[in-house]
């Protein structure tokens, strides 16, 4: 662990306070500096009267002025020890001298430090050297130190005084005093007194290197530092800021090397410690009454691990549960946000800019053809836009994203999400917020390692600061207050699986069908886990703690309280905590304890409130929750200060976001068995889904050659594939070649591709209802980026692309009347709903809660609420009067050329229908060895595009389309395709839509009208041309109607 000295238990918190009282640190005589010979061991604390006297003769520099020239041949001491006061006399300074040659004399004989806590340079005013302060202290000195200095600074009323302090520290003066850091010292004495703190308690903390030149190097002048010094305070700045709870920068860096010595501790420690901690917790209990003696301390918490039980969507009864669910899940929908942590920096994959060089994070993945950041935004408009073909409303989630520093991650995500139009949302349905990023630590000797000189490596600190940073920063009173939001779902950027079928609204169904509509319970949504897999757990956890009847431990009087919740380990901490990963049976892989995928579900209520608790009592465990560090990270780093290159087993400290919910248990009298848990509604829950609809992560690169596919790109493209084989084979499509194994898949490709918009469904039951039969055969592509399509007997030999230019809707100038805006939807069949909700409910009283279990009957019981969303028809016409006098409806509902358009779910959308038809072409070239699947980045001999501009619909009925073709249909048109009469070719026919005057637009001609039965199915029914007044379901109605009166309850039965 280190250079020298042996590492002993790390200290308590008793022997780190005695370290402190025993510390010579401020007000206190500290003896003089001892010379040593060279190359000893010994440690020597730096002598306030040695600084006193260097001062005495003006050689000291003052806090915030110019450092003075010496005297050739002198050596600068610590600016720092420059608030002692200097002599003002020649007969003083002689007086102060003799006194300290005697009080030398006595410390010479009569002192030794107890323990080298502030201690690693030898110096004196003739002369000094400087030792490895960092790699001659063990790191628990190194604890005991940190403690030393927390303390000194705690005590200082005023930054002033803390810098004051800080100068006057050993290893501060040590630094002070080497030549090559004289331009340092006085670029730090004209920097601001909180910038001098943060840049001197780098020394204090025995990383003064990191503010050290190259040896090698022409020293600069104080002036040119001042920027880089500068920049580094700001940095560090954000450190001290965030882990304030935990005392700042110094509590950073001991916290980390309490974690890595606690890591480091072997098997056989720990058993003894829980040996001794079962002993002492027999002997303090009493077996008859419960009670404690009432001389011994309280007995130390308990903690087991059990299997979670939960709802298993692939299970036996998994698809009714999970219908259910997700209609639960769809009707929270208004109630609900996301929040994305995209912050890491993605250091596996790789990720480069082809045109720059440049390192990108995760979220700029290019996946399936698109970023990372799109697909997640893409899930999440796809239920938008299925709550809305069901109920009429429109309705805009806000999202929360936590980016980072890291590779300019928050720029970037800035960027891509302003050249999306901000996916066709105001831009205030984002809001963006750094996370801070933290020093890497060096595991053997607790060092900084260093990017460049004066620039700390720095990385970002983990998922786990979301919680804390969403309370500073005011996220959540955002989507609490602003926005009215109950609670949020929670995935990873590297994650594009999780929004597969019911999985996302599954969870959230589950969450809100809890206590309080949800707003207090914490989700896991999870997956079978391979034994010995690098990834987390989910466990019950069971805690047994000692509750003292009076609030203190002195009677002895109390009673056990059993804990019991849902949460997360992680693997680096399974062994620590005695957890064995075993198998199901014998001959399985799979493991007993279901896999953490960080797909979570968060009542935003209860986690506000859990960081509110542990703000106002300073609790840093409760704000930073599940603190690790992985021990097992090697990095091959190159020091710039002296240019060598060597493998270094380094971190940073980090915490976890899922282990939030270690703070939401609930409590019992007694221990509780499995069935009782069952019938109990805990806060925290479980649900599990197949591992490929759950997650399928894109964490690193591929190793050239290698068949281990596990979290990398080419995995979850082949996953991808595999949800779309089970589509496709649910939709009722022949001849689907199955993705085959992992090598058979790298050696020759997925042997199918299907993707298509998640707006499609994203329902795999809406899905096989929109295509139904037909074949695919081996080697054929079909890409549908369009939501409303009817594809009834396809039969694909090649390549089948459609592209839709409005997908989901169509996009309309920011900033029109409430009445404008709305106007369509009160005339075609997606404004049925709404205006069903506001006929049943006119003149109705406001009720507490919607529920459709009545629904089962036929009737509705509950009295639906008057419209008040949607404009009356007078103004509605009056808008569109006004419009079309400044250049036309159309003009008015459609975004400047260039301009931020909103987008508008709607009839205005592109349309595909093929229905008996026949495509034949070459399709792609599988041959092509540029071919990149997972970027979706291939070589095509033939393909059948077919582009839908605007508004606009293509069909084809019974024909067959060979060879390379290309269909554009423009805005406001209908393609047919059809044989030829000689059945030798097609035939085609452009037609203009029916304009839907006087809204904007044009009629559809044809329609899926949605409807959702009393399990919660949904149901489609397609209407053609012909006029129709479809009954839009009662169900349906009932969520219209809940949403526009702010309530969240729908019972689905799960």
């Amino acid at each position: 662990m280190t250079s020298r000295g042996s590492i002993g238990v790390l200290p308590g918190a008793a022997s780190s306070q005695r370290a402190a009282a025993a510390m010579p640190l401020q007000s206190s005589p500290a003896p003089r500096a001892i010379r040593m010979p060279h190359g000893s061991s010994s440690l020597i604390v730096l002598g306030r009267r040695d600084v006193s006297r260097s001062a005495a003769s003006g050689q000291v520099p003052q806090p915030h002025q110019p450092r003075k020239q010496l005297p050739p041949g002198k050596v600068p001491v610590a600016a720092a020890a420059a608030w002692t006061a200097p002599a003002t006399s020649v007969e003083e300074l002689q007086q102060q001298q003799q006194q300290q040659h005697q009080e030398q004399q006595q410390q010479q004989t009569a002192w030794a430090p107890s323990a080298p806590i502030l201690s690693g340079t030898v110096t004196s005013y003739e002369d000094e050297y400087q030792l490895r302060l960092n790699s001659e202290l063990p790191l628990e000195a190194q604890i005991a130190r940190l403690h030393a200095l927390l303390e000194l600074l705690r005590t200082a009323e005023t930054t002033e005084e803390k810098v004051r302090r800080l100068w006057g520290v050993d290893s501060v003066a040590a630094f002070a005093c080497n030549p090559r850091n004289e331009a340092v010292c006085t670029a730090l004495s004209q920097m601001a007194p909180a910038q001098q703190l943060l840049l001197l308690s780098l020394p204090a903390m025995l990383q003064e290197h990191v503010l050290m030149e190259p040896p090698a190097a022409a020293l600069r002048p104080p002036e040119a530092l001042l920027p880089l010094l500068a920049s580094l305070a700001a940095r560090l700045a954000r450190v001290e800021h965030f882990y304030d709870s935990v005392g700042g920068l110094l509590g950073y860096q001991l916290k980390s090397l309490q974690l890595i010595v606690a890591g480091m501790q072997d098997k056989g420690t720990r058993n003894r410690q829980h040996e001794q901690h079962a002993a002492a917790a027999e002997k303090t209990a009493s077996n008859a009454t419960g009670t404690v003696a009432a001389a011994a301390p309280p007995p130390p918490p308990k903690i087991s691990f059990h299997v979670p039980r939960g709802m298993d969507l692939a299970g036996e009864e998994g698809s009714g549960v999970g219908v259910a669910a997700a209609a639960q899940g769809l009707a929270s929908l208004p109630f609900m946000a996301e929040i994305y942590p995209v912050g890491g920096a993605g250091d596996r994959l790789g990720l480069v800019d082809e045109a720059t060089g440049e390192s990108l994070p995760a979220a700029m993945l290019p996946y399936a053809g698109r970023t990372l950041m799109e697909v997640l935004i893409r899930d999440l408009q796809a239920r938008e836009y299925l709550y809305f073909r069901l109920t009429g409303r429109q309705v805009t989630t806000p999202v929360a994203i936590m980016t980072s520093d890291a590779k300019g991650n928050h720029d970037r995500i800035s960027r891509l999400l302003a050249e999306l139009n901000w996916a066709g949302r105001s831009p205030e349905a984002f809001r963006l917020f750094r996370q801070p990023m933290v020093p890497v630590v060096g595991v053997e000797d607790g060092r900084w390692l260093l990017s460049r000189p004066m620039g700390p490596m720095m990385k970002p600190g983990g998922h786990g600061a979301i919680w804390k940073l969403m309370w500073d920063e005011g996220v959540f009173d955002w989507l609490i207050k602003h926005h009215g939001r109950r609670a949020a779902l929670v995935r990873q950027i590297s994650n594009p699986m999780a929004g597969m079928d019911t999985t996302l609204l599954a969870l959230a169904g589950a969450g809100f069908a809890r206590r309080s509509g949800g707003a207090a319970a914490f989700g896991f949504m999870s997956c079978e886990r391979a034994v010995g897999a690098a990834e987390g757990m989910n466990v019950l956890q069971e805690r047994r703690r000692w509750v003292p009847e009076d609030g203190s431990s002195a009677s002895g009087s109390g009673r056990w309280v059993y804990e019991y919740g849902v949460t997360n380990v992680e693997y680096t901490e399974f062994e620590r905590l005695g957890l064995n990963d075993e198998a199901v049976s014998a001959n399985s892989k799979t493991s007993v304890f279901p896999a953490n995928t960080n797909v979570l579900y968060v009542g935003l209520y209860g986690a506000k409130k859990i960081v509110a608790e542990a703000v106002g009592k300073g609790d840093g465990e409760q704000l930073l929750p599940g603190l690790i560090f992985n021990l097992n990270k090697k990095v091959s780093y190159t020091d710039p200060l002296d240019g060598s290159t060597r493998q270094v087993t380094a971190g940073r400290m980090e915490s976890t976001m899922q282990n939030l919910a270690d703070y939401l248990t609930d409590k019992f009298d007694r221990p509780m068995g499995p069935q009782e848990l069952a019938a109990t509604q805990l806060s925290t829950f479980f649900v599990s889904n197949l591992r490929r609809k759950v997650t399928s992560s894109a964490k690193k690169r591929r190793q050239p050659g290698s068949a281990r596919i596990a979290q990398t790109p080419d995995g979850s493209f082949y996953d991808l594939q595999r949800n779309a084989w089970q589509i496709l084979q649910r939709c009722g499509l022949a001849d689907v070649p199955e993705p085959g194994s992992p090598e058979q898949y790298l050696e020759k490709g997925p042997g199918f591709i299907f993707l298509f918009h998640p707006a499609l469904g994203p329902l795999w039951d809406v899905i096989s209802q929109k295509i139904v039969g037909g074949s695919l055969t081996h080697g054929s592509e079909l890409v549908l980026e369009v939501a409303e399509a009817r594809l009834q007997q396809l039969h694909l030999d090649g390549s089948l692309l459609v592209y839709a230019e409005n997908v989901m809707g169509h996009m309309e100038a920011a900033g029109l009347p409430a009445a404008t805006a709305s106007k369509e939807h009160g005339n075609t069949l997606y404004g049925a709903v709404g205006a069903a909700a506001a006929a049943a409910g006119a003149g109705a009283a406001r009720a507490a809660t919607l529920s459709v279990s009545s629904l089962h009957n036929g009737t509705l019981e509950v009295p639906l609420p008057r419209m008040v969303a949607h404009g009356g028809a007078l103004q509605q016409q009056q808008a569109a009067a006004a419009a079309a006098a400044t250049g036309g409806v159309d003009a008015a509902m459609s975004p400047a050329p260039g301009g931020a358009g909103r987008l508008r779910y709607g009839p205005r959308c592109g349309r595909l229908q093929l229905e008996n038809v026949r495509i034949c072409n070459q399709g792609i070239n599988w041959q092509d060895p540029d071919n990149v699947y997972w970027k979706h980045q291939v070589s095509r001999r033939e393909s059948c595009k077919i582009v839908l501009l605007g508004q606009s619909e293509f069909e084809a009925h019974d024909v067959t389309i060979s060879g390379s073709q290309t269909f554009v249909v423009p805005d406001g048109f209908r393609l047919s395709v059809t044989a030829s009469a000689d059945g030798a070719g097609i035939r085609t026919q452009l037609t203009p839509l029916r304009s839907a005057s006087p809204a904007p637009g044009c009629e559809p001609s044809w329609e899926w009208i949605y409807s959702m039965d009393t399990s919660g199915a949904v149901r489609l029914s397609y209407v053609g041309a012909a006029p129709r007044s479809p009954a839009v379901g009662m169900v349906a109605t009932a969520m219209a109607a809940a949403e526009l009166r702010g309530q969240y309850v729908l019972d689905f039965s799960i």
